[in-house]
């Protein structure tokens, strides 16, 4: 069926990127030769209802982010790598990003308003600009830190929508887990197989501030089982800053099964003291971090499995299944969708969101939505173009 000839066949070859504007005559490009990095992707989608994460900024469905076909993340960044096999080597990362996911990338743990990139004049009704990293890194062989502002290594999914094979994303990711973290992290190589982390953080979600007095370790490992089968885990503990005392654990492992087919399996728990309450049915438009006690989880468990399927170069297949519970209530979301790469710059990804939670059956309301938000269908689709 998807074989010979036509849009879903045949081979992609390489993608075109911004650095290869760099390229000589002689097959070099100082750019990357260097270290160098830069680039971005430009992200359009639609999803026709709110989703409990992204869509509709998760229960409080306050701003109008669904039914409606719209940028969701215009994303660049730049860059030096920090390569320690050179001996001492420096490096940086800058990400700027825009959209109707920005609020997701802003340092929101601030809570208090004006402070780096949270409500200091970067947002524009729905759409809002983001600063999700700044950071400075130094390498020496198998070690490297990064202190600044940077992405937390915690979970499978990610802000970055290219990141993902979803459009959408889990309710562990976008309710339980951190997004982005200030402080200080080191990564070592031990061996081949095993790679360790461990640093120092402002708690969760801030950015170069200091909210609550947020003082927490954040580490974990990367261990390879065997060629096809790895594990990941993940840990901040301590003071989580707008999130309370407390800790988030995630293990995640990874298998290929045959050329084609992969499994992901992620097991996340959150325990907080924050006065907290998932599950109640939050005012829209009335949340800010630490306000109010509804709709923000203080213990959480989250179970989540992934299978993908790579029918060819052009089209993967995957599904998910999650399995949240969020202060005694579960909460369940399955989804599938396929990847498809009309070319090797471009990916179309329509999906479709299944959710169910009978212990919740409340109606949130939002902008043109009043419904059942945890037990509908969802559709969704985007588009995403890098370079």
């Amino acid at each position: 069926m998807f074989g010979g000839c036509g849009l879903l066949s045949g081979e992609l070859g390489d993608p075109w990127t911004v650095t290869s504007l760099f390229d000589d005559e002689c097959g070099g490009n100082p750019f990357t030769d260097n270290g160098w990095v830069m680039g971005g992707y430009t992200q359009f989608g639609y999803q026709d209802a709110p989703d409990g994460a992204f869509a509709g900024n998760g229960p409080f469905v306050n701003q109008k982010e669904y039914n409606t076909f719209a940028l969701n993340q215009q994303y660049m960044y730049l860059g030096k790598v920090a390569d320690g096999s050179k001996g001492l080597d420096w490096g940086f990362r800058a990400d700027l990003m825009f959209g109707l996911d920005g609020n997701e990338g802003q340092a929101f743990g601030n809570v208090n308003a004006g402070h780096y990139d949270y409500f200091n004049g970067w947002n524009h009704g729905p759409y809002e600009w983001a600063l999700p990293q700044l950071f400075a890194e130094v390498a020496y062989e198998d070690l490297s830190v990064k202190v600044g502002h940077f992405y937390t290594p915690i979970g499978y999914e990610v802000i970055p929508s290219n990141g993902n094979f979803f459009l959408s994303r889990q309710l562990t990711f976008y309710n339980s887990e951190p997004f982005t973290h200030t402080g200080a992290l080191a990564t070592y190589k031990v061996s081949d197989k095993l790679t360790v982390q461990g640093g120092w953080t402002l708690g969760m979600d801030s950015g170069f501030y200091q909210y609550q007095g947020g003082n927490s370790f954040l580490g974990g490992l990367t261990y390879a089982i065997d060629d096809d089968t790895s594990l990941i885990y993940g840990v901040t503990a301590g003071n989580l800053g707008w999130r309370g005392d407390g800790s988030i654990n995630s293990i995640i492992l990874t298998r290929k099964w045959a050329e084609k087919f992969s499994t992901v399996h992620q097991f996340d728990v959150l325990a907080t003291n924050n006065p907290t309450d998932f599950n109640a049915n939050p005012t829209p438009g009335g949340f800010g971090p630490g306000a109010v006690t509804a709709g923000v989880a203080k213990d959480s468990t989250g179970l989540i499995n992934y299978a993908f399927y790579d029918i060819n170069d052009k089209l993967k297949a995957g599904v998910r299944y999650e399995w949240y519970k969020a202060d005694g209530t579960s909460y369940n979301t399955l989804t599938g969708g396929v990847n498809i790469k009309p070319m090797s710059n471009l990916v179309i990804r329509p999906e479709v969101r299944y959710m169910f939670a009978p212990g919740n059956q409340q109606i949130y309301t939002g902008p043109g939505y009043s419904g059942e938000l945890f037990n509908q269908t969802v559709f969704g689709i985007d588009a995403i173009l890098t370079y």
